[in-house]
């Protein structure tokens, strides 16, 4: 993979990029999808059928490495049994619980306006070790509307003006960085970040550009 991972004694969590291939689980064979995730991290992944919303599913229970289950936060208590999230421009959001359970939010705006995080967030219903976002679009990239502003700055708990930018036109933007960071700030939380922007940068695709691919961002504990 071209992203540098992020790791300890206890996580791993790492994307793919446009070189590992496409990783859609509808669009992607499953003969093709089993080889990508195993030659990318070693292992499958389990992975759901993500709306934009807010549904809960449970990894360790839901067997979403074998069918896909409709959600957009899935969690997992077992080690070595990894989650991803798959996107081009929203964001992989993943909290990782000091009591080991992982739990992945897939936030583009909607599910941002919907207030994934803070679902997320009590999923976890732990002590957060640590937070981190994937590869996801930069303001640069992101023409936006003030009304769909308005919502995700509802959905976070803070004002439009804390998570507006501008593309590199001039034009006004979400910051979906920011609107992650200022969601997990509300709830003394710090977010690391890894990956560039999937709307400038090569390595990713990005629907913005009209790609159907996608990459995914992945986590998974070891056993302690």
């Amino acid at each position: 993979m071209g992203v540098t991972p992020i790791t300890s004694r206890r996580w791993r969590v790492c994307s793919t990029t446009r070189s590992d291939g496409d990783v859609h689980p509808l669009y992607t064979s499953a003969d093709d999808l089993r080889a990508r995730q195993l030659a990318a991290t070693g292992r499958r992944w389990a992975m759901l059928d993500q709306r934009h919303g807010v549904g809960v599913v449970h990894a360790d229970t839901a067997k979403c490495s074998d069918r896909l289950v409709v959600g957009d936060v899935i969690v997992v208590d077992r080690p070595d049994l990894a989650i991803a999230i798959w996107a081009a421009d929203c964001a992989a959001v993943f909290f990782l619980g000091a009591g080991g359970r992982v739990v992945g939010a897939h936030a583009g705006w909607r599910g941002l306006a919907a207030g994934v995080i803070d679902v997320a967030l009590d999923a976890l219903d732990d002590t957060v070790e640590r937070a981190i976002v994937g590869p996801t679009i930069h303001p640069c990239c992101y023409e936006f509307g003030r009304v769909e502003l308005d919502l995700v700055a509802g959905g976070i708990g803070a004002s439009a003006s804390t998570i507006a930018g501008h593309t590199t036109a001039g034009r006004l933007a979400l910051d979906v960085p920011r609107a992650v960071s200022t969601a997990c700030t509300r709830r003394n939380i710090e977010v690391a970040e890894i990956g560039d922007c999937t709307g400038c940068s090569p390595q990713y695709f990005s629907h913005r550009r009209g790609d159907r691919q996608r990459h995914a961002t992945v986590a998974w504990r070891d056993a302690w």
